[in-house]
């Protein structure tokens, strides 16, 4: 038998060979999903303490353009967490707030470890007045984080010296502070 150099014998690939390349695709994938999951747990408890982080910084620079006391409410709910800035002349008509509050937020998917109803109070100078809750001494600390927290950067540590500087920085999900969630 004579081999013919420009006899190319071609054929199609099988279903066998599909499958196999099918299969090591979803071995591929199923590698890559549960960090990319992750990643996404971790971008939204940032996003939402920032949130917390810009409600804050709102209501220190209100008091300080108002020449007035300004009160920041936040309440831990099932499931999350919601924020307001009370009106100090209580005349605030937002559209996306209820009457009396300069800003308004909300979330879900995550746990906060504030009590029902705790405030703070910023003075006309920006400094931390007075809290409810959660207060160390002369400062106050919150801890925000994902409801399934599992990986690093699944929560955050916000804190609020009594100069009224706020900062938040990212923590793994181990308490090390020494925080135990408890029901709310």
């Amino acid at each position: 038998m004579k081999w013919n150099a420009n006899k190319i014998n071609s054929r199609g690939s099988s279903i066998i060979e599909m499958l196999i390349v099918l299969a090591l695709l979803l071995i591929l994938a199923s590698w890559a999903f549960p960090p990319f999951n992750e990643s996404i747990k971790s971008n939204r408890i940032t996003a939402q303490s920032n949130e917390i982080v810009a409600v804050l910084k709102y209501a220190r620079s209100e008091a300080i353009r108002r020449d007035t006391d300004v009160t920041v409410t936040i309440d831990p709910i099932l499931g999350g967490w919601n924020a307001y800035v009370a009106d100090p002349a209580n005349e605030a008509n937002i559209e996306t707030c209820p009457p009396g509050q300069l800003r308004c937020t909300a979330a879900n998917e995550s746990t906060l470890s504030a009590f029902p109803g705790t405030t703070l109070m910023f003075n006309n100078r920006g400094y931390l007045k007075e809290t409810s809750g959660n207060n160390f001494g002369n400062e106050f600390n919150l801890f925000l984080q994902h409801e399934n927290c599992s990986g690093n950067n699944q929560r955050r540590h916000i804190h609020i010296s009594p100069t009224g500087t706020i900062t938040s920085e990212a923590l793994s999900c181990a308490r090390e502070d020494g925080w135990v969630q408890t029901g709310i």
